[in-house]
């Protein structure tokens, strides 16, 4: 009886480290493209399509959802960049991770003005955004509505360090006439109106690359898949449960 236990130990075992290794390379991953729809202002900037198997649309709207597991997104760091058509590593935040404009210690909090604004964008109810077919313009006054609430137009520096109150941008307005001020509009959101930071970084985690806006369309920030986290314990448990087996047999 006690060589049945150990070889069938063994046998669990072995399934238990295979378990380990497919669940460690199970990591959080999207790919981030261009569209038709982005670059409207000539600086760069959203909508981009981000796909993913690990991210749910959900909470989108049909105007805002690309294709199966895609969402339209837009980009919070003008300083930082992606490659079109690449994959890369996420983790989910309520701030951009060395954010260009405003970051302390590194993080660089959404603001309330951003976090509004693409809520009712995801949700297709934001009032004077074109979902149309031609909707670059748009496109063009949202993006920099994010890069002004988010400290980034002072980055591009130019014509856009002074961008923002007086513009006639509609969406900067919208938001700070929804928030009673410009101090309001800026305040830290942390995960409010259900939208949070895509922090992508190269495959290997090593190279910080452009964050992007999601919406989960609750007050809670999702949890990004834990790259194989959950599997590696569960199997220690096992592990340990069947030395404890072997004990009290032997």
């Amino acid at each position: 009886m006690k060589n049945a236990n150990s070889h069938l130990s063994l046998a669990t075992l072995a399934i238990v480290c295979g378990l380990l290794s497919s669940g460690a390379a199970q990591a959080a991953m999207l790919s981030l493209n261009t569209n038709i729809y982005s670059n409207g202002n000539g600086l760069g900037g959203g909508e981009y399509t981000a796909t993913s198997l690990t991210l749910s649309n959900s909470s989108y709207s049909p105007l805002t959802i690309a294709g199966l597991g895609g969402v339209e997104t837009f980009c919070l760091e003008y300083g930082e960049h992606f490659t079109p058509g690449g994959t890369y590593g996420y983790t989910i935040s309520t701030f951009a991770t060395a954010g260009s404009g405003g970051a302390v210690n590194g993080q660089d909090p959404i603001s309330n003005g951003t976090s509004w604004l693409y809520s009712q964008f995801a949700t297709g109810t934001l009032a004077g955004y074109n979902y149309g077919g031609d909707r670059k313009g748009s496109n063009n006054d949202l993006q920099l509505a994010f890069w002004f609430f988010e400290d980034e137009t002072q980055v591009i520096g130019g014509t856009y360090s002074a961008y923002g109150v007086g513009s006639g941008n509609i969406f900067i307005n919208a938001a700070m006439a929804h928030f009673g001020s410009l101090t309001s509009a800026k305040a830290d959101s942390f995960g409010a109106f259900g939208v949070s930071v895509l922090n992508l970084t190269s495959q290997n985690g090593t190279v910080q690359n452009q964050s992007q806006l999601y919406y989960s369309g609750n007050q809670d920030i999702p949890s990004a898949p834990d790259g194989g986290t959950t599997a590696a314990m569960l199997g220690l448990s096992l592990i340990g449960l069947l030395g404890l087996k072997r004990r009290f047999a032997s």
